[in-house]
Parts: C-alpha cells; sequence; structure tokens
C-alpha cells in the first residue's frame, strides 16, 4: 500500500518538530513484538507512555497501525508497507551513533609509525612479539620523515603515530609521554682508563665518539654540554646515529654517550660497560604524538594503547654497578 496515510511533511519546518524518534523506534517495536507489553518492557516504557505513544503514531500517520487481537496487537496493511522504510532510517541513525571499534584479533589494518632508528632498535622488537600474539594480521611500518613530511603525513592520516623526542609539532596535535630518558656513558668493559665511573677530567683525556642525528635538539645539547669551556671534551668521531656508538666503544678505546635505554639494549651483546656521566646532560621525554583528528578512531587509540602497556614508564633492566 503506498503511503498516502502520512501528514505533508513541511520543508520549512525542522523534521524533528515533525517526527519523533522515540516513536518510531516504538512502532518498530511493537511491530516486531506483536505485543505492547512486551514492547514497552524493551523500551523501559510504562504501558501508559506506550498508548500515549501509539496515538501519536496514529495521528501523526493518519492509519490505526495495530488492531487489538485475542493475543497482542497486529499490523494494519499501511503499517506493513511503512516498517521496511521505518527500520532502515533507524538502522542508520544508529550506525551514525554507535562508534566502531578495533577488533585487533580479527582487523587487517597497516599502522605508519614515525621514528628514529633508535626507536626502532628500542621499540620494535618487543612491539612486535606482543602484536604476533594478540593482533597476527596488524602490519606496521615505519618510516623516518623530515619534520615537514611528519606534520604532513600527522594531518593527513598518513602518519598514524610518531614516538620519539617531539616538541612544539603545533596545537592541533596531542601528546603523551612514555617516559623520561637521559644519557649515560658507554665504553668496552676492558677499556684501561673506564672502571665503572668516569672523572670530569677524564672528558678531556679520552677520546669521544660524538652522535648528531640531523633535527635531534637532545644530541646537540650533549655536544654543547660537552664543547663547553667547563669540559671541552676531546672528540676524535662524529657519526649520524647513536646506533653507531656502541660498536664502535666496542672495538676501540673511544667512549660516547648514548640514550640510556639504547645503552640498556646494546652494553650486554657487545661488552660495554654503562656509567654514570660526570657531568649533567639535559634529560628529555620520549612521547607518542597524533593529530586532534584521529584522537577518537578506534585503531589510533588502540595502537597508542598498546605502546602505553608497553612502554610507560620504562625504566633500565639493571643497576648501574658503582
Amino acid at each position: 500500500m503506498p503511503l498516502t496515510h502520512i501528514k505533508q511533511i513541511h520543508r520549512s519546518r525542522p523534521l524533528s518538530r515533525q517526527v519523533d524518534l522515540n516513536l518510531l523506534e516504538l512502532f518498530e517495536t511493537v511491530y516486531r513484538t506483536r505485543n505492547l507489553t512486551a514492547a514497552g518492557s524493551q523500551l523501559g516504557l510504562t504501558q501508559p507512555a506506550v498508548s500515549r505513544g501509539l496515538g501519536r503514531l496514529r495521528e501523526m500517520y493518519g492509519d490505526t497501525l495495530f488492531v487489538r487481537q485475542q493475543r497482542g496487537v497486529a499490523p494494519t496493511p499501511f503499517a506493513d508497507s511503512l516498517v521496511s522504510p521505518v527500520s532502515s532510517a533507524l538502522e542508520i541513525l544508529r550506525a551514525t551513533v554507535n562508534r566502531p571499534t578495533f577488533s585487533e584479533g580479527e582487523e587487517a589494518r597497516t599502522f605508519r609509525v614515525a621514528m628514529s632508528d633508535v626507536g626502532e632498535r628500542l621499540f620494535l622488537p618487543r612491539l612486535m612479539r606482543h602484536l604476533a600474539e594478540v593482533a597476527p594480521q596488524v602490519v606496521v611500518e615505519v618510516v623516518s620523515p623530515s619534520r615537514g613530511e611528519l606534520l604532513d603525513g600527522l594531518t593527513s592520516g598518513q602518519i598514524d603515530l610518531a614516538v620519539g623526542y617531539l616538541s612544539d609539532l603545533g596545537k592541533q596535535m596531542h601528546q603523551r609521554r612514555l617516559f623520561r630518558e637521559r644519557f649515560l656513558y658507554v665504553a668496552r668493559k676492558d677499556h684501561p682508563g673506564v672502571k665503572g665511573k668516569l672523572r670530569r677530567e677524564q672528558l678531556r683525556e679520552l677520546a669521544h665518539v660524538v652522535a648528531g642525528p640531523v633535527g635531534m635538539q637532545h644530541a646537540a645539547a650533549v655536544e654543547k654540554v660537552l664543547s663547553g669551556t667547563r669540559v671541552k671534551a676531546k672528540v676524535a668521531l662524529r657519526v649520524h646515529s647513536f646506533l653507531c656508538v656502541g660498536p664502535i666503544v666496542a672495538s676501540t678505546d673511544l667512549i660516547g654517550a648514548v640514550p640510556s635505554n639504547l645503552g640498556a639494549v646494546v652494553a650486554p651483546h657487545l661488552q660495554l660497560q654503562l656509567v654514570e656521566p660526570p657531568v649533567q646532560f639535559p634529560a628529555f621525554d620520549v612521547s607518542m604524538t597524533w593529530h586532534q583528528r584521529f584522537h577518537r578512531d578506534p585503531g589510533s587509540e588502540w595502537l597508542r594503547g598498546v605502546f602505553v602497556t608497553l612502554f610507560e614508564s620504562l625504566r633500565l633492566p639493571f643497576e648501574i654497578e658503582a
């Protein structure tokens, strides 16, 4: 039957003033249950409220909609023709208010994460072991963009998350600290001049390897301390990456400063000793950064939660020998 009974919708008036969504849900529930009491129970409505609602529906559509029978109610032909469009409209509305979720065990999604080579060494082994257990279909793609590329990528969604030492990326970015990082010295265990500790004057005597990744302010701060008038460290080699420092000092008499967690990871394998610096290097925060557009994205929320679970408040796995 065509919907000829329905009152004319006035285009100049808001639809919300002409159609009550609660009434449409009542209509759908009564049609499905064929019982006013059961419909009221499912919707949390009293019997009088159900009756008033049906009265408004009948007035709105100009049709009885439901007729009483010995058991429950039966829909009129007009109600039969109305149920499909009403149910479809309600399903669309429900889909807009029910936020999607991220099913870690089922989702096949690729996440692009920006981090440095040090971040790759520190985060990826533990991260991938975890993902193999809980989210085997998730793929991680690591990128190392320039600052401009990072900002554009986070804004557009081409980059899901940035992890590392990141500052001043703009007000549209959200950030959460994972842990506070500091610098330690590394030297080979049988270094003739380093026996578990360093004196300030030794920094002028022992040759250094200094890492200076492009754009890394914390690395520049370390070299600033070493080159200052109070230290004047002896620098024999400058390299691009902190990852180079461990293998170099393991096979030479050079010493070098590296982030403490990186030192803790490589020291056992390279037979290195970790030593507290005799001068104060600036500490820095290792954080996650993401754009506010994706703050409530289920996949982004899940990935950030994984990093928090695995790496928040990261600490050295062992005490430094004095």
